[in-house]
């Protein structure tokens, strides 16, 4: 701010005109180095106090000066913004953190978190906040300081986000790792509330899958016994063991159980984090007999090849998706049959057999019955017929 500015203030308080603060200045001293100088106005003692904040540690951890002197510069100008608008540092600690750009935000977030998250958690946790700081740029806040961000532009960047055509699966999803972001910002003291908190997610919309009736399911096992005879095992992992289509891509040699009927989902290839055991069928256990003999037991079930056959590293989950949708296309079948509608039906077609609930929800990894519920809770095709058959006389 410029001098005759400063002068200006001082002079309306010799002259007992009451002013609220004098703006925030970035000063430079032999004895001190670099600092920010404020007044505010102290109302229980009716004075101005002034306030000092060192920024040596901050413009001196830049590899060249004039970057962190811009970063100064960034927190005198949002410093007095909140000046102007009655903010005062009474009953609140001052932290340097609170001052962080915004856009550096991401990357402390990120570089905390790949310690205890999976890749493929890390890459949904990069691949949002990445489309975050592009908003920041575009928006022309990225010179906002991370305490600063306020619900207004929590809300500002969810419209943003619906309006880019997000469904409100999509846009729920994204709040919770917004959410999630912030309240980790809470918590290191990068800044004081969550600004996401409060803000109201979309309805939820009914899930797209419809269940893979037994025709289709015979169509379909026709054909990759044929064409795909891996991916056949896959379908049947999803059907009868219970298994995510995630949880089948990390399937190490190592974890497949012949001798007892089962797979072992280890804690960290889990959704819950939980290990367990995914029972496997007589026709599975078969097929993988001969195909994993003599095999290392690091190597993945699914290779990265065009077979899939056992390899060093592991296939891409979206392989899965796509061979799934190939075969659905020459098949003719519905769009919204999809490879997860596999586990779906295979869930209800236990329930139609006469397994209790609770082996059911302990195969399919639920933690309580409710989860169940939502699974279950498709059309289904045969209800009329099963009904009509077996329906007591009154």
């Amino acid at each position: 701010m410029p001098t005759n500015q400063h002068e200006d203030l001082r002079e309306k308080q010799e002259k007992n005109i009451l002013v609220d603060f004098i703006p925030a200045v970035l000063k430079n001293t032999k004895s001190e180095g670099y600092l920010i100088e404020y007044h505010f106005r102290d109302k229980i003692a009716n004075k101005l106090i002034r306030k000092r904040y060192y920024l040596n540690r901050i413009v001196n951890s830049y590899q060249k000066k004039s970057d962190g002197i811009n970063h100064a510069r960034r927190i005198v100008h949002e410093l007095n913004d909140k000046l102007k608008n009655g903010w005062t540092p009474l009953f609140e600690t001052e932290n340097q953190r609170y001052y962080t750009p915004l856009l550096e935000l991401r990357d402390l977030y990120l570089n905390n978190k790949k310690r205890d998250v999976r890749p493929d958690t890390m890459r949904s946790y990069s691949s949002m906040t990445n489309m975050f700081n592009e908003w920041i740029e575009g928006s022309n806040r990225s010179g906002k300081v991370t305490g600063n961000f306020l619900r207004y532009d929590a809300i500002c960047y969810m419209d943003y986000v619906y309006d880019k055509g997000y469904t409100n699966r999509s846009y729920n999803n994204t709040l919770k790792g917004m959410r999630a972001l912030f309240s980790w910002a809470v918590e290191h003291c990068y800044c004081k509330e969550n600004p996401f908190a409060n803000i109201k997610t979309k309805t939820k919309e009914a899930k797209k899958r419809i269940l893979v009736d037994e025709k289709s399911r015979k169509k379909i096992s026709e054909y990759l016994r044929v064409k795909n005879p891996q991916f056949l095992i896959v379908c049947q992992l999803v059907y009868n063991s219970a298994m995510r289509p995630k949880e089948i891509a990390n399937i190490q040699i190592g974890n497949i159980r012949l001798e007892h009927r089962y797979i072992v989902v280890t804690e960290d290839n889990a959704k819950n984090k939980k290990s367990r055991c995914a029972t496997i069928t007589a026709d599975v256990i078969e097929y993988l007999r001969p195909l994993i003999k003599n095999i290392p037991d690091n190597y993945y079930l699914f290779g990265m090849n065009k077979d899939l056959k056992p390899a060093a590293k592991r296939c891409a989950l979206s392989k899965f998706r796509k061979m799934w949708d190939d075969m659905r296309t020459i098949l003719k079948l519905p769009q919204e049959m999809q490879l997860y509608s596999l586990r779906d039906t295979g869930m209800i077609d236990l329930l139609h057999a006469g397994v209790d609930e609770l082996s059911v929800q302990k195969h399919y990894d639920h933690s309580d019955l409710s989860i169940q519920a939502i699974y279950t809770n498709h059309h289904d095709p045969n209800l009329n017929e099963r009904i009509f058959t077996n329906a007591p006389k009154f």
